[in-house]
């Protein structure tokens, strides 16, 4: 990522602080990055760092306040309003549409800079702080447990899928595009073998929850 910029242009040093700062941590973790690595990487002198942040610990609090907001807006992507209408009414499949969901997960996490860095960077990181660990429970396992669950729940209530407990299931579901992203993480090359275990473990998924009037 190159985030050098002509003197004459103007830009938020802030966020390009930020910015960096997230790439570094993912890479190397918090203590394998100074204040130096940050804004040589940038370009700028240390001491222009420091008119926007006390230090490195400023800098890793301030990339972990922003998340949450982040976080929310690349979600409401996942389902986009009318999807799950679809599914009920019949005008989309449930394999279909759950395929759709987590492509879109799996690109956030997998391929854009942010969600592919900040994933890094809380599995790095979810042990040396507390803060880190809850942020890599409630973003990285919580929520996406929560809203595959949610979306089960409404399968089962309009007997789409079988009457079955949508927290085991979202379990299930959840765990092995988990373990795709770490088996496949930082290999672009392999992408599109990712989403071919992908298609194969819905389609196995429906298999056994799907009413057999809906197969």
């Amino acid at each position: 990522m190159d985030v050098l910029m002509p003197k004459n242009e103007t830009r938020d040093t802030k966020e390009v602080i930020l910015t960096v700062a997230l790439k570094l941590f993912s890479e190397r973790g918090y203590d394998g990055v100074g204040i130096r690595d940050i804004s040589n990487e940038i370009g700028i002198r240390e001491s222009a760092l420091y008119k926007h942040f006390s230090g490195k610990q400023d800098i890793f609090d301030s990339i972990l306040k922003g998340i949450e907001h982040r976080y929310q807006e690349e979600v409401a992507t996942f389902t986009p309003p009318g999807s799950m209408e679809n599914i009920l009414s019949g005008k989309s499949d449930v394999r279909g549409e759950l395929f759709r969901i987590s492509i879109t997960m799996f690109q956030f996490y997998l391929k854009t800079e942010y969600g592919s860095q900040l994933r890094r960077m809380l599995t790095i990181e979810q042990y040396r702080t507390s803060e880190a660990g809850k942020f890599f429970r409630e973003l990285i396992l919580n929520k996406g447990l929560d809203y595959i669950s949610g979306v089960f729940t409404n399968l089962i209530n309009n007997d789409i899928y079988i009457n079955a407990d949508p927290t085991v299931m979202a379990l299930q579901f959840y765990s092995p595009l988990y373990l795709l992203l770490s088996k496949y993480d930082n290999q672009p090359e392999k992408y599109e073998e990712a989403l071919s275990f992908l298609e194969r473990h819905i389609t196995v998924f429906n298999k056994m929850y799907l009413r057999s009037d809906k197969l």
